[in-house]
């Protein structure tokens, strides 16, 4: 599922359960790719590892997105983006899983 956006936070949650679990039935080495809740940027709800799992965020920060500045390549700037990224990925880290980062691609 491409970017979910569950606003209560832990239907997501149950519905990869339920999938993990049926997948496992046919196939228990295959490993998955999730993303987070909020169009794959937002973590924080999330409270169980699935096994064989590669949990994805969507890092959409850059400066401009959806609104703000231009992204003019400062310290401060990059600052920012450098916490703002840390923040969806503390997830991954505090649980010691892999992470899959996909960056929104400048035009």
């Amino acid at each position: 599922m491409n970017e979910p956006a569950d606003p209560e936070h832990i239907r997501l949650q149950v519905w990869y359960k339920n999938v993990e679990m049926a997948i496992r039935k046919v196939d228990p080495d295959h490993i998955l790719f999730l993303d987070g809740n909020s169009y794959s940027m937002d973590f924080s709800a999330f409270e169980e590892v699935l096994p064989n799992s590669v949990y994805s965020i969507h890092d959409y920060s850059g400066m401009g997105f959806p609104a703000g500045v231009p992204y003019d390549g400062t310290d401060e700037q990059d600052d920012i983006l450098r916490r703002q990224y840390e923040r969806k990925v503390a997830f991954m880290r505090e649980r010691k899983v892999p992470v899959r980062s996909r960056r929104r691609q400048r035009s």
